[in-house]
């Protein structure tokens, strides 16, 4: 299991990304959590496999259908022992 914090940029607010997130998470067992930061970005934190976060990140490049990602900055921390995935407000 490892541990990622994510911040991803980009027109990823009031465009259903965090919902869409959430999705992802749910369908492929990544637990965290993630809400939306006052710079505008977006910010995650997941606890998965290697493979799974790797399948994650890949659909947050993607975005939800209105989102625009411009970047997206990973760095590892620590395990939390998060049980589910769920949207901060």
């Amino acid at each position: 299991m490892i541990h990622l914090n994510i911040k991803v940029h980009g027109k990823v607010q009031g465009v259903g990304f965090r919902n869409f997130a959430q999705r992802i998470a749910n369908e492929n067992s990544v637990n965290g959590f993630c809400f939306n930061q006052p710079d505008g970005t977006v910010y995650i934190e997941i606890e998965t496999t290697q493979m799974k976060a790797d399948q994650f990140l890949e659909w947050m490049y993607q975005g939800s259908i209105m989102a625009k990602v411009s970047r997206i900055d990973v760095e590892p921390g620590k395990l939390k022992g998060f049980n589910f995935f769920e949207v901060r407000r």
